[in-house]
Parts: C-alpha cells; structure tokens; sequence
C-alpha cells in the first residue's frame, strides 16, 4: 500500500512535498483524513494526537515542544536544568543559563521584575519580547527608565481589565547585546537547524544553516527595528530590500572566508575559526538546551520536530544563542538559501 502524507499551512510546502513524492509518496488534501503515514503541519494544534497511532505514522511536531521554544519556556526550563543539576550532582551543569543567553528577567514575574529594576540603568538599552511569537513580531527596544515605568504600567492596567479573560501573553527582556560583531558594518545573526528526528529512542541532529544580515548599517542609537532585528521576516520590510536581498543571506562558507580574511587576523582567531570553534559552541549549546527538556519531551515513535536556532557573536568573540523557533521559515527567496533549505527539508524527511 502506497505511504501518504498531509501538508498544512505555506511554509515550504513545495519542498516537503517534492521531497516526499520523490520517495514515492502520494499526497492527500483531506485535513480531517487520519490514515495518513506523515502529517507536516505549521502549528501543532493541527495535529490529533489522540487518534494519533504510535509507529505507524509520523508527525512533525512534539506535542509539549513549547519547552523550547517558547521564550519563557526555555527560560524556564534552563533554569530548573541548573536547580536540579546542583542539587542531585552537587555542581552546576558544565554551561549555566547565563554562558547561553543573555541576561533575561520574566517580565509578568513579581521577583524577576524587581531584580530587573535593580539591575536597570538609565540609559542601557534592553529588547522586550513576548514569548510565544516570532519572526520578530511584537519586540520592540527599551532604551530609558520611563519607557520601562510606562510600559510596566500599561501592562499592569491591562492585566486588570483581562482578569476574567485571557491573560496577556507573557514578556520576557533581555540584556541587549551592546557590541556585535559586524560584517560589513552590519549586524548579524546565525540561523542553525536542530532536527529532534526520534523520541524513542532520541536522535538529534545539528545543520550548520546560514547568516542573516541587517539592510541598514549598524548605529545603536537608530530606533529602526531593521537595523537591529535581522530575520527576513523583518529585513523583508526595508524599502531596498529587493536590491539588496542577495547580500542578507550569506553561506556559511562565505562568513568563515571573511572571518578569516577580515576577523581572524586583528582578534588572532585560528584558523577557519568558524568550523573549528563557533559551530562546536553553538552545538555544544543546543545539546546542552535539548538534555535541560529531555526528561519532560513527550515521546512516542513516530515524533519529530525541526527548530530554528539563532545566535550571536559579539566584538569579544563571545557566542549567544538569542532563541529556538518552532516551524521555522522554510523561504527560498535568494540564493545562499536555495542552497541550505532544500537540504534541512531533504535531510529531515
């Protein structure tokens, strides 16, 4: 009997089913169909996992993956890791929250908003994200003392007039990260690939990704989100974006050939620094994110689930990783593209 599968949703639809027709799969349309081999979906609520029927079919998505992927989720979930890590082996894990992420305080968190008016100093720059959107919706910088008292204030009023509805999604800030490197004048992020490809038993995976490049040269004191968000969702937005898309996405053998030749030298890096130091810290941190959840995961055969995880490096050489997306844009709008997500598809399926 010929395997079937399910795609919901727009995100590299294209290259989900080439992949699978290719393998001699046929495609059904029928969503409310349950006798699907693969089900690939944009959002887990797609997905019945009640009548979902263990080693018999696939779906693309863990059903409590928000663990990772939600900003206070891997907050949260980073931060239990180093509790129970300290009091079961009587030492921390070999990272701590605060070698990953920048320093973050949940917002909607009585003690973490006092400690986070402690530490506040007028005129730092801090970025306010909420934690369960990405692609950079609803971030915005808060740069003075009075932006934070006006925007707590406001979030307090409106928790009060929701306290019989929903309850505002909750916010996270984090210490903004005051000297990226920069290529080219511009700032940068990396776009890497966890793939969770078994449960049962675990097999994970790492994929090198791509650069993402801001549009705009980089000044710290330009409110313009372009010039300090640099995902293509946002990037997209910038009026010379269709001129300039080509240089927004770079290989990563184009990053290490200018680490080499613009970086390496001044900041004494070894050689093809980016291989042989960055990529080992940024899976050494996706491991170490992956092992603070994988006693929580829900797990049965036949759940998989490909993340997005982006980081940052700063003048100090110093890696970040900023955070870990669920459905991940699967976009193939300029060429270091074509040539990275077609293989992140190919090589999950």
């Amino acid at each position: 009997m010929m395997s079937t599968f399910y795609i919901g949703g727009g995100n590299g639809v294209a290259l989900v089913e080439g992949a699978l027709l290719n393998m001699g799969w046929k495609r059904i349309v029928d969503k409310h169909d349950e006798r699907y081999k693969l089900k690939w979906v944009e959002c887990k609520s797609k997905i019945n996992y009640q009548s979902f029927r263990e080693g018999e079919q696939l779906v693309n998505h863990i059903p409590n993956c928000h663990l990772l992927t939600n900003k206070l989720g891997l907050v949260n979930s980073l931060q239990e890791y180093e509790r129970v890590t300290l009091t079961t082996k009587g030492r921390p894990p070999r990272l701590k929250m605060s070698d990953i992420l920048p320093e973050t305080y949940k917002l909607d968190d009585k003690n973490d908003r006092e400690s986070f008016l402690n530490t506040y100093k007028d005129g730092e720059m801090w970025i306010c994200k909420p934690t369960g959107m990405n692609q950079g919706k609803g971030i915005f910088l808060l740069r003075s003392q009075q932006e934070i008292d006006k925007l707590l204030l406001e979030r307090d009023e409106k928790q009060q007039q929701r306290k019989t509805s929903r309850p505002l999604m909750s916010r996270i800030v984090q210490r903004y990260i005051h000297n990226p490197l920069l290529l080219d004048g511009r700032k940068f992020d990396i776009r890497a690939y966890m793939l969770i490809a078994s449960t049962t038993p675990y097999l994970v995976v790492y994929h090198k990704g791509y650069v993402r490049l801001s549009c705009m040269p980089y000044d710290g004191d330009d409110t313009n989100l372009t010039t300090h968000l640099t995902n293509q969702y946002i990037q997209k937005k910038d009026p010379n974006y269709k001129d300039v898309k080509e240089d927004t996405a770079w290989s990563m053998d184009k990053f290490n050939d200018y680490i080499n030749e613009k970086v390496a030298p001044e900041k004494n890096l070894e050689p093809n620094w980016v291989y042989n130091y960055l990529t080992k810290q940024m899976q050494r941190m996706m491991l170490h994110c992956f092992n603070s959840v994988k006693h929580k995961l829900q797990c049965k055969m036949g759940y998989f689930d490909l993340y997005g995880l982006d980081f940052m490096v700063d003048t100090d050489m110093k890696v970040w990783m900023i955070e870990i997306n669920v459905n991940p844009a699967l976009s193939t709008n300029c060429e270091a593209l074509k040539d990275v997500i077609p293989s992140v598809v190919e090589d999950a399926i």
